[in-house]
């Protein structure tokens, strides 16, 4: 079954139905919960879709099932871009590229050195701009100093100040944040549902150079110096509990990435402790009400809008239908009421002409692979999902 929702979901992805794919992946998903191939493929929809955060918890649960998955890195990278992320979306590129070489991917990770490169540009004119503010004017006189120029304004990923303590920016988007930059280092954080994923930005580093310690609702990171003097430190009092038992870090190249499972569904606006509970319940699907809606035709009754789909998918059915759709209905009705040989006959068939024969002989098309039989005038190409 869960093949056969596949072929569908792939078969709406090409059709550029991409909500349909996703909500095709997610049903096969339930049935295969540990197919990288399926999460890559649903990361695929939500950037067509352009939900960047659950394409980047799809692609990295995929690259989690299986590391050696290219598309599963790549197509984190491609997230992450588009979140920009550009460091964190380098290293996914060049993860996916040391995999398997491709010209799309070295593309992206120039893109992500181009990108980086403006915006150490920006950081250095900033830089420069507020040495030129703190330098006397040179047109001085006896009744005062000239005011000195005013420093542009500050980046928009700085953190604000309150009484003097560190606090995220909430203007940011809750699924990312980042903080000012300390000497060298600096971090980030993402989330998803379940997780929130820390980033320290620091490279080249070296085991013997790090400390790590996670608590229930404590996170304490150390970077030593190559002669083992402390150069960095991050001591946060966590917004919200974790499991320090399902929680890991991994050491990259560019950074490194803190895993923290949450112990409850609950959006984090900030990384740090806040006495203000300000974020809502993400939603868990297992306790979710079909919904429904005020409706003028009901005054002030709320519609059942699962009943109304019924009536509907009730009359379709009683619908006569003409030409394609009456053949694609006659298919649905024999694949439905068939038994299990029919069915994986079909499914069988289906999956290995591309979608040109439907057969529902098992005893025939069990024993041999079936070839692409395309329309004459027309080709068969293939497409990656």
């Amino acid at each position: 079954m869960a093949e056969a929702l596949t072929q569908q979901a792939h078969a709406a992805h090409v059709d550029e139905e991409y909500e349909k794919a996703i909500e095709l992946y997610s049903n096969a998903i339930a049935l295969s919960p540990n197919d990288a191939n399926l999460y890559a493929s649903r990361a695929q929809s939500y950037i067509k879709e352009e939900r960047f955060l659950e394409a980047v918890q799809d692609a990295s649960k995929a690259a989690e099932l299986s590391p050696k998955l290219a598309k599963a890195h790549l197509r984190k990278g491609v997230a992450l871009f588009n979140l920009e992320e550009y460091e964190s979306a380098k290293d996914a590129f060049e993860t996916a590229n040391s995999i398997q070489k491709k010209k799309e991917t070295e593309t992206w990770i120039r893109k992500c050195n181009a990108e980086l490169e403006e915006e150490a540009g920006h950081a250095t004119k900033d830089t420069k701009i507020e040495e030129i503010a703190k330098e006397p004017s040179p047109h001085s006189s006896a009744a005062g100093p000239t005011p000195a120029p005013t420093p542009a304004p500050a980046s928009t990923s700085a953190t604000p100040k309150i009484n003097g303590n560190e606090q995220e920016d909430l203007s940011l988007p809750i699924a990312k944040a980042a903080v000012s930059q300390e000497g060298k280092y600096r971090y980030q954080f993402f989330q998803t549902q379940n997780i929130v994923e820390v980033a320290v930005l620091a490279k080249n580093l070296t085991p013997d150079r790090l400390d790590i310690t996670i608590e229930e609702r404590k996170l304490h990171v150390i970077v030593k110096s190559p002669e083992g003097e402390q150069e960095y430190e991050l001591s946060v009092d966590l917004y919200d509990a974790v499991v320090p038992s399902e929680s890991k870090y991994e050491l990259l190249k560019t950074k490194v990435e803190i895993r923290l499972k949450k112990s409850a569904l609950l959006s984090w606006p900030t990384l740090e402790r806040s006495e203000k509970k300000i974020a809502a319940n993400f939603s868990d699907p297992a306790n979710q009400q079909p919904p429904s809606y005020p409706s003028s035709f009901t005054k002030g009754r709320k519609m059942n809008w699962d009943k109304l789909e019924h009536e509907v998918k009730l009359e379709e059915k009683d619908e006569k239908l003409d030409g394609e759709q009456a053949l694609q209905k006659l298919f649905r009705d024999i694949y439905s009421g068939a038994d299990e040989d029919t069915r994986r006959a079909m499914n069988k068939s289906f999956q290995e002409s591309g979608g040109t024969v439907l057969s529902t002989n098992w005893k025939e098309i069990g024993a041999k692979k079936v070839d692409c039989s395309p329309p004459t005038g027309m080709e068969k190409r293939n497409f990656e999902y």
